[in-house]
């Protein structure tokens, strides 16, 4: 057999070989890069639920604080109140990918989100992207450190 095409079969049985046995660690630093540019918010969430020390994160603003689903959730707030809020993912896919299950306080001058951030282990958990459902559990194929995100913007 040609040395070509013998190495290109070597290199390629290797290649598949190492895709099958890290494929969720393969699919969960896909979904972290990937993410970075339509989901900034969930990517950093999820990179540092993998990655980080457990230190609280601060989530940019700029998007949550004009998501349609923490604008209704807000109205229905008066200065002092907090609520906890689940929402479908179909309202918000950029926010759900990011949080869902969060604590929205509404204080004087501010409103504050965060929540505790600790993936489902049980596989009965489960993220849509798309019609595709991807157990949340697949992240713990790192060591994964929980901790606490926040997001807090000035109200007028």
């Amino acid at each position: 057999m040609n040395r070509r095409i013998l190495a290109v079969i070597t290199i390629s049985s290797i290649l598949l070989t190492i895709a099958i046995i890290f494929r969720s660690k393969i699919l969960v630093v896909g979904m972290i890069c990937v993410g970075y540019f339509i989901y900034p918010e969930a990517s950093l969430v999820l990179r540092h639920y993998c990655f980080g020390n457990g230190e609280t994160i601060i989530l940019d603003n700029s998007y949550i604080s004009k998501s349609p689903v923490v604008l209704k959730e807000l109205k229905k707030l008066k200065k002092g109140q907090k609520k906890i809020v689940w929402f479908r993912q179909r309202e918000d896919w950029r926010l759900s990918y990011a949080i869902n299950g969060f604590t929205m306080e509404r204080k004087k001058d501010s409103v504050l989100i965060s929540q505790w951030m600790q993936f489902d282990r049980t596989n009965k958990v489960v993220t849509y992207f798309g019609p595709v459902a991807i157990p949340d559990n697949i992240v713990h194929t790192f060591i994964c450190t929980p901790y606490l995100v926040k997001c807090e913007w000035a109200t007028k």
